[in-house]
This record gives C-alpha cells, sequence and structure tokens, in this order.
C-alpha cells in the first residue's frame, strides 16, 4: 500500500521527527521546523531523522505501524518530503 502525505509548505514549515529507541521501537512527532531541537528529542534515542512531511494523526500512525512492523526502514525516511509544498508517496 501506498500513503500520499503532505510536505511542508513554506509559509508554515511542518517537518516531522523520527526517533528510533533503545528498545526498537519508532516513535515520531510533527512540530513546527522552529522546534526542532539540536539535541536528542525523544527519551532513550537511538537515531533521529528529521522529514519535510506534515501527516495528520491517521497518516503518521500508519508509517509509525510500518516503521515498527519493519515494512518501512527507518533509513529510507529522508528519501521522502520536502519543503516547498507538493505531496511525497510513502510505501507503508
Amino acid at each position: 500500500m501506498e500513503l500520499t502525505v503532505n510536505n511542508s509548505t513554506t509559509a508554515a514549515t511542518l517537518v516531522t521527527v523520527f526517533g528510533e529507541l533503545q528498545n526498537g521501537r519508532y516513535v515520531a512527532k510533527v512540530m513546527p521546523e522552529t522546534d526542532v531541537p539540536y539535541t536528542p528529542y525523544f527519551e532513550n534515542e537511538l537515531d533521529q531523522v528529521i522529514v519535510y512531511i506534515s501527516p495528520d494523526e491517521e497518516q503518521l500512525q500508519a508509517i509509525l505501524q510500518a516503521l515498527n512492523e519493519r515494512r518501512l526502514p527507518f533509513g529510507d525516511l529522508q528519501n521522502y518530503g520536502a519543503a516547498g509544498g507538493g505531496t511525497s508517496v510513502i510505501p507503508v
């Protein structure tokens, strides 16, 4: 299945911060680009990526489910999303 997600727009640049946790799970938070911390955002985080997408809650849960079920590689996340509008198709 593929999921079409809106990319961030320049008027309100939102990003999704994805984190890989020490327990093997994945978490995410949508936030304004200006709020992204320079340090790890999630507790017990191994790795973190920032993707210029603005998913709604249902889309975010589908992406997290695909990550947690290992159907979507964490390393592929930054292949999706762009600032300036448009959409990204994410295989979930």
